[in-house]
């Protein structure tokens, strides 16, 4: 029964900790509650999950955790992922995503381990995609701190796996939509998929901007929980994409108000892992 330390009980760090504490394993989920309600995580609380308080900014906490809970692995989401964010916040958005990574890594070297699985992004490709998207392929151009946090965030697991001997996986994870135990109604923190079905719903304009060409990689949470769970690193630095399906913007739209899809993605992704959901049958209507 594995034992799990997940850092950021957000949205996915939540759906997580459901699904490892259905497969029976024990759970202690950490955040600093800048972007979350812990109220939220009553109900997992309540399933058994041990929910606490730590910044990924104190590399004390984060030791002084390792030490207290001798997780089997650590699972690294906690970051703050908002691309608006990042322009009104970015003394956070670094702190938290490039000092705060760069400290987790730290304490983890000075543990001797666990592995370590990260929560990275599609982003780190850049915006001008096409083709197949993979694995190999170098990190693109960033427009915002947020995604750019991710290239040094990977780049910094890698640095501190090849010194110390670290297993870590990069998981370069696609859009979430879907519902989870932790959900947020802020607009600006809500992805696309979510946002068009919310506002499809309630019979108001869907807003894109170039007609909806830009092409986006999406993921169902059930999915990516499933993933990160399941995702046991090995020895060294392994990285993967996490996205189903790559769809345009304008095709979201068109399924969220029950309309055929155009079609016409710009790029797709080579991933290892098997999925369950789509966009079309979340959005059937």
């Amino acid at each position: 029964m594995a034992r799990l330390l997940i850092l950021g009980a957000g949205y996915i760090g939540a759906a997580l900790a459901a699904r490892a504490l259905e497969a029976g394993g024990e759970v202690v989920l950490a955040d600093n509650w800048y972007a979350t309600d812990r109220a939220q995580l009553d109900g997992l609380a309540a399933r058994g999950a041990d929910v606490v308080t730590l910044d990924i900014r104190d590399r004390d906490a984060v030791e002084g955790m390792l030490r207290a809970t001798a997780p089997d692995r650590v699972h690294l989401l906690a970051a703050q992922a908002s691309r608006p964010l990042s322009i009104t916040e970015p003394d956070y958005t670094e702190a938290t995503n490039v000092t705060g990574v760069r400290r987790v890594a730290e304490a983890v070297a000075a543990r001797g381990g666990p592995p370590l699985v990260f929560a990275s992004s599609l982003h780190v490709y850049g915006s001008e995609l096409s083709g197949q998207v993979a694995a190999d392929r170098p990190y693109g151009v960033q427009g915002d701190l947020a995604h750019l946090s991710k290239v040094y965030g990977e780049l910094c697991l890698r640095l501190y796996a090849q010194r110390h001997g670290l297993a870590v996986v990069l998981l370069r994870l696609g859009i979430v939509y879907g519902s989870g135990p932790v959900v947020h109604e802020r607009a600006g923190s809500q992805t696309v998929v979510d946002r068009f079905a919310g506002l499809a719903a309630a019979g108001e304009p869907l807003p894109f901007d170039d007609g909806g060409t830009a092409t986006i990689g999406v993921v169902h949470l059930d999915d990516c929980a499933r993933i990160l769970h399941d995702c046991v690193p090995g020895p060294g630095v392994v990285a993967h994409d996490v996205a189903a399906q790559t769809i345009t913007v304008a095709d979201v739209a068109a399924l969220a108000e029950g309309r055929a899809p155009a079609g016409g993605a710009a790029y797709t992704v080579r991933s290892p892992f098997a999925y369950t959901h789509e966009v079309a049958g979340y959005l059937a209507r």
